[in-house]
């Protein structure tokens, strides 16, 4: 169980330059992008591959057949295609064979045709490419939508996949389709779509690819067509012979075509079972190689030598040069450097490398490569294929020499030992044994391949799952959860033991949540907590400590869902068996301190608040013990800090809001310069909230500095990945209102234009999560107008938009209230506008709108009638721990109290408290049904200073604000007034039926 309190990853490009550049409407760039890199995809016409080598010609790239069906499922990818998102992915998933990537191409080039900008995506570490310059002047792609293919997705680190989909420069244009591609449908799919749907909110799908649609086209009419291809390929009349009867991919059916073809040439009987057709075309490959070596010397590697590069290709993919010749070395294809220099060039000779700069070329397609390795390794049964006794001990001396090379070794000896027994026996399951870290260094689609082999037995599965690290990182998650979950699986049936039950259900939900199945690892921890409580139950001394890491664990899974209720429950129980047993249950100091932080969390989001501040201040008290003895806990106290100043904040407590902050940032600058991925994140979530805080403090020009902080760094970050919009948007929203505050009014519009800009684009990306931030900001932009004077038609533009956004279904418990927002701010417009009958009536409209998020009558008269009947201080102290200063000047207002009551209450407030409630108060008209009320908030106010007084009448409603200058001298009156915006003074001026500066002027006359 992890104990951050939170975590993002930060993904940071290596490059800055352009991504995609046009040249009338062509793409013309190719450009690394940190973990990946883009290519565009070719369309126009390709060289028939000559002689007779199978891999060349049945690659599909080569595009040697003719693509025929599929008709329905090129239908549904450009329905996908077409639809209205602005950011759309999809999984074609299906195993080898089943003409993925000829759909996916075939697709892309219907789209290129349709004004589709389409590239393909590659990792970065499966080629070397060097930036193509691009002319000044080109454009990026802004107007053109882009499609992006990935081809084997499940083998990219979970990171790297990521960055990918949420790269800046990947969502220029109008819209965004990415296209991945995979064998398997796994774990590392859960994960990919949980961390995508976190990060945008965007819901990736995924589809099969069956092996045919016989309703339209079956294997007899693929094998046709591809028999009469290769025939005209290879000069070949075209063999008379019927189909055969065949079963499998469209690749084995390619390949069947293939070997009639060639059949016929040299005169022999094709086979038709799948390996010994696979034996038939690699024999052909191998002639190919001793037809180079022996009539025209093309190559000077023998057969046999560039059968083991082709074997240390396939488990190794492209290397670099520097890379591969050692790698050469070690696994005795080449004795020294000039050596395996003259082999690379030999195997350069037969398989070109995609990219320049990089040697040793996979065989392709990957079937082929995978029966190549298990015919070269011996122990099959294929008499027909000489296998390289050599090919024994290569496997485990590549690992030897280089274990990154498990990364590719180990999912294709996986995907191989399916159909090759051989595989399994004596190579893969040795080293598995010997080696279970390998495994694990792989990454999680090796993982999740073994998990997923049917045949794989329980003693390697207990070996890796060992070897698992102690806190495995992000790009693992799947993988140990697939091996966790087959693992569980396994031992199902062999225990009785109900605690070892718990202590497995315990560990495979917190795996299963890690990998992204929420659900799924939710139900397993409370599964292990229901069978700790019947254990405890039974004999508490004995299982008390089981039973609270059990609703801890359930707990924490409760929080990281935002299940705020159950999480409180089970959190709250776990620390209350610290206290009952003794101290006999209690955790280790970190997870103490974690599990406080999120208790508070959770007590905080039920509303409870003098809870959820007594709680973190426990966990912070815990956490600062703990950095005194170890700084790795830094960063945690740094987090839970912040949560804590926003807390206090949101309960009018600043000045203590801002101690927490300053120290946050003093624990910042002790590990900047050791701090890894996160402080960046840590650092302008501090700046944030401080500048919130300074803003609530008056104190704008601090604020503002803060403001301005928070936005550089977010800025940083969100122009290399989509996921920190968010944060940009929030920050320029805070710095906005600060600008605004000091009157500074271009720059405060141009800072809420570009918060709209920002939410604008997240709403096309995915409107139910980020629709509600879109109405906000469009309504806080025509109070900005309004406040300016400024822009009252695109002002009135924004309100009807956010009135029409806000009145859609997924609104429904905030409706009333944005309406209700934006109604008073256009009325007040409307009015400055000289547009009076239409204020008006914008104002009884707003009036009689229900008023949100107030509880019901008969919910407030019963709580302030309870409040009213206790002693003053005793009220005070309730009302500033329960409610929210919102809530408090409701519930004044019901309870009509008497003068004496009310002044003890208020004014034992501490100041900015006070100065909260009175600000809700003033902003009810309510408050003038209440003779009390009004006459205390009326002295209040005369004791403040011009600027708060008008600060106040900014809040008011504009009644309750000519009240208040009727009950104030001339000539204050007047000093205020030039400090309240120009359209708020217009409507008061109406209430009050005379202007007090014409008053002033006629007296001093």
């Amino acid at each position: 169980m992890r104990r951050e309190v939170s975590a993002r990853q930060v993904n940071i490009a290596g490059d800055a330059a352009t991504l995609l550049a046009v040249q009338n409407g062509d793409l013309h760039v190719h450009q690394r992008i940190g973990t990946h890199f883009i290519d565009e995809l070719s369309f126009g016409a390709v060289a028939v591959p000559s002689g007779e080598q199978p891999s060349r010609l049945l690659n599909a790239g080569n595009r040697v057949v003719r693509f025929i069906g599929r008709e329905q499922e090129l239908a549904e990818l450009t329905g996908w295609r077409e639809s209205g998102a602005a950011m759309a992915v999809r999984l074609v998933h299906g195993g080898a064979g089943q003409g993925k990537t000829r759909l996916a191409h075939r697709f892309a080039e219907l789209a290129h045709a349709a004004g589709w900008i389409t590239v393909r995506a590659r990792h970065s570490r499966d080629a070397v490419v060097q930036p193509v310059a691009v002319a000044a002047g080109n454009a990026l792609v802004e107007v053109k939508p882009l499609l992006v293919l990935v081809d084997y997705a499940e083998r990219w680190p979970l990171s790297d996949l990521l960055a990918l989909l949420l790269d800046r420069r990947l969502h220029a244009g109008r819209a965004l389709r990415v296209l991945l591609l995979a064998r398997p449908l796994g774990a590392w799919w859960d994960a990919l779509t949980y961390r995508l749907s976190e990060a945008l909110g965007v819901r990736a799908d995924s589809t099969e690819l069956a092996a045919f649609d016989t309703a339209r086209i079956g294997p007899r009419e693929v094998f046709e067509v591809a028999r009469a291809c290769f025939a005209t390929a290879l000069g070949i009349a075209e063999p008379g012979h019927p189909a055969p009867e065949l079963e499998g991919s469209f690749l084995t059916v390619h390949m069947a075509a293939l070997a009639q073809v060639l059949a016929v040439r040299h005169g022999e009987t094709p086979p038709t079972d799948p390996a010994q057709l696979s034996a038939y075309l690699l024999s052909r490959e191998r002639s190919h190689w001793q037809s180079m070596y022996d009539n025209d010397r093309r190559v000077e590697s023998t057969p046999q030598v560039l059968g083991r590069a082709v074997y240390v290709a396939a488990l190794t993919r492209s290397l670099d040069y520097a890379s591969a010749v050692p790698v050469l070395k070690a696994v005795t294809v080449a004795d020294g450097a000039e050596d395996a220099s003259r082999v690379l060039g030999d195997h350069a000779m037969c398989y070109p490398p995609h990219d320049p700069g990089t040697v040793l070329e996979p065989l392709y397609p990957d079937r082929l490569a995978e029966d190549f390795i298990a015919l070269q390794t011996p122990g099959h049964a294929i008499g027909e294929f000489r296998p390289d006794p050599w090919a024994g001990g290569a496997l485990a001396a590549l690992l030897a020499h280089d274990a990154r090379s498990a990364g590719t070794a180990l999912p294709l000896l996986i995907e191989s030992a399916r159909r090759w027994p051989h595989l399994a026996a004596n190579q893969l399951l040795p080293v598995l044994r010997e080696r279970p870290e390998l495994a694990v260094r792989a990454g999680a689609a090796a993982l999740s391949a073994i998990a997923s082999a049917p045949t794989m037995p329980l003693d390697v599965l207990v070996a890796i799952e060992s070897a698992f690290p102690a806190e495995p990182p992000a790009d693992l998650h799947a993988g140990v959860a697939a091996i966790t979950e087959r693992l569980a699986t396994e031992l199902a049936g062999h225990t009785d033991d109900p605690g070892r039950a718990a202590a497995l259900a315990l560990k495979l939900g917190w795996r299963l949540l890690d990998s992204g199945r929420v659900k799924d690892g939710i139900a397993l921890l409370t599964e292990a907590a229901a069978i700790a409580r019947r254990l405890a139950a039974g004999d508490q001394a004995a299982h008390v400590a089981q039973l609270e890491l059990a609703l801890r664990s359930l707990g924490r899974a409760h929080a990281r869902a935002k299940d705020w209720a159950p999480a409180a429950e089970a959190l709250g129980e776990a620390v209350g068996l610290w206290a009952d047993n003794g101290g006999r249950c209690t955790p280790p100091s970190e997870d103490v301190a974690s599990c406080l932080a999120d208790l508070s969390l959770a007590l905080w989001h039920q509303g409870r608040g003098a809870s959820s501040l007594s709680t973190r201040h426990r966990a912070i008290a815990q956490l600062r013990r703990l950095v005194a003895v170890d700084g790795r806990h830094r960063t945690t106290l740094i987090r839970v800090l912040v949560q804590q100043a926003d807390q206090l904040r949101r309960g009018d407590r600043n000045e203590d809001a801002l101690d927490a902050l300053d120290e946050a940032l003093e624990l910042l600058k002790a590990v900047a310069g050791s701090a890894g991925s996160g402080l960046e994140l840590d650092f302008a979530a501090t700046l944030l909230g401080r500048a919130k805080t300074l803003q609530s403090l008056d104190r704008l020009e601090e604020a503002e500095f803060a403001a301005s902080g928070a936005v550089t760094v977010f800025r940083r970050l969100a122009e290399v990945n989509v996921r920190y919009d968010h944060d940009l948007a929030q920050a320029r929203q805070v710095q906005a209102d600060v600008l605004a505050g000091r009157s500074r009014w271009r720059e405060a519009l141009d800072a809420q234009a570009e918060t709209v800009a920002i939410h604008r684009r997240l709403a096309r990306i995915s409107a139910e999560w980020h629709g509600l931030g879109l109405i906000r900001a469009l309504i806080r932009f025509a109070g900005i107008c309004r406040d300016a004077g400024t822009r009252t038609e695109a002002a009135l533009g924004a309100l009807d938009e956010a009135i029409e956004m806000a009145r859609a279904p997924r609104y429904q418990s905030v409706r009333d209230r944005l309406i209700l927002t934006a109604r008073a701010i256009g009325a007040d417009l409307l009015a400055a506008a000289g547009r009076h009958q239409e204020a008006d009536a914008m104002r009884r409209t707003a009036q009689q709108s229900p008023q949100p998020d107030q509880p019901t009558p008969g919910d407030l008269a019963q709580v302030a009638r309870s409040i009213g009947k206790l002693h003053p201080q005793i009220a005070r102290a309730r009302l500033e721990n329960h409610f929210r200063s919102k809530e408090i000047a409701a519930l004044i207002l019901a309870m009509r109290p008497q003068g004496y009551w009310l002044h003890v209450v208020l004014d034992g407030f501490e100041r900015t408290r006070r100065a909260a409630v009175v600000k809700w108060l003033v902003q009810d008209v309510a408050l003038l049904d209440d003779p009390v009320v009004t006459r205390y908030v009326v002295q209040l106010l005369r004791g403040h200073d011009t600027l708060s007084i008008a600060r106040f009448l900014g809040w008011a409603a504009p009644v309750v604000a000519a009240v208040v200058l009727e009950n104030v001298s001339s000539y204050t009156a007047c000093q205020v007034m030039p400090f309240v915006e120009p359209a708020r003074i217009a409507a008061i001026i109406r209430e009050l039926g005379y202007d007090p500066r014409v008053e002033i002027l006629r007296e001093d006359g």
